[in-house]
């Protein structure tokens, strides 16, 4: 409805100024509308940063030292074997002058690797669904494709996707992780948690 001073203003002017009168009117809408969506953007609170997702962690954390037997490691490093979000192993270097060791920790059960690099397992190369060592036979009881997620001290490369192998026979053990030119084959056994003292660490 056209309020009576707009009225009034139309029968001085005639037809060509109720046109103009119009234009007037809805741009001075179109300015309060603008003006209008304005203070709302500026009332409006920025989007929060998402901070970045930590490195995951096991029952076991970079620079522990474990027991084991009379022996120590110290776990220098972690590296994170991923899978769907989920880390499935736990890979620690444990280095000892001469010996390149590591520890691992499966994401399920009460038993910790003891490995060492194996020569003789690195030149067999990808592995199939047996492993043939010293005589007996290691079987296949995990693998896939995985992420791994470095931290602390790792041996470079290590980081982005990959595939793992877990092979087993009674209480000996050997895993073997690959990503991109990176390949690690590793020896050892399986000890029950039980026996593994924390002597320090976080």
């Amino acid at each position: 409805m056209i309020d009576p001073v707009s009225l009034g203003l139309l029968m001085a002017i005639g037809a060509g100024g109720a046109a103009a009168v119009s234009r007037w009117r809805r741009k001075g809408a179109e300015r309060v509308d603008a003006r209008r969506a304005a203070d709302g953007r500026a009332d409006a609170k920025p989007a929060e940063a998402q901070p970045a997702p930590a490195p995951p962690t096991g029952a076991y954390q970079v620079d522990d030292v474990l027991l084991f037997l009379g022996e120590e490691f110290w776990l220098a490093g972690q590296l994170a074997v991923m899978r769907e979000g989920t880390a499935t192993l736990m890979l620690y270097p444990a280095p000892e002058r001469g010996r390149d060791r590591w520890m691992a920790a499966p994401r399920q059960g009460d038993a910790l690797y003891v490995l060492e690099v194996d020569a003789t397992l690195a030149r067999l190369g990808w592995p199939g669904a047996e492993v043939p060592d010293r005589g007996a036979t290691l079987r296949r009881s995990e693998e896939g494709a995985c992420t791994f997620v470095p931290t602390g001290e790792v041996p470079d490369g290590w980081s982005g996707g990959g595939r793992y192998a877990v092979f087993r026979s009674l209480d000996t053990v050997a895993v073997f992780v690959e990503q991109g030119a990176n390949h690690l084959a590793l020896r050892g056994k399986t000890v029950p948690r039980r026996l593994v003292e924390r002597l320090r660490g976080s």
